[in-house]
């Protein structure tokens, strides 16, 4: 099975801090999206996520493989570098090697305080 997987990463929303109690998580939310592969027996797409220092875990299936080309990670994503990448599988359960692989850093946190502040009269 020949893999031909562009991922394209589109952060969808604004990074969103939610209180629980008086923890801070936050969530955001992942599009990725690729292109279709051609094989005839082509199954679905498996979509792997990794934190900065972890290892890939499979975080969702695409099994409509006409349709679904684009995958949403509805996960809470804490502050942090994250990386994604796709496989694609056929009919009799074999698996591509990972799609290139894309990446993000989410940081909740308040900008930097403005400087050069001065005052004209």
């Amino acid at each position: 099975m020949r893999m031909n997987i562009a991922i394209v990463l589109a952060i969808l929303g604004l990074l969103q801090g939610v209180t629980l109690g008086q923890a801070q998580e936050t969530y955001n939310p992942v599009g990725l999206e690729w292109d279709a592969n051609t094989e005839a027996d082509l199954a679905g797409y498996r979509v792997y996520e990794k934190t900065a220092v972890g290892t890939y875990g499979e975080l969702g299936v695409c099994t409509a493989v006409t349709t679904e080309l684009a995958f949403t990670a509805a996960t809470p994503h804490p502050d942090g570098a994250y990386s994604w990448v796709i496989t694609a599988y056929d009919d009799a359960g074999n698996e591509s090697g990972y799609s290139n692989e894309v990446s993000a850093v989410f940081d909740s946190g308040p900008p930097a305080p403005p400087t050069g502040c001065s005052l004209t009269f």
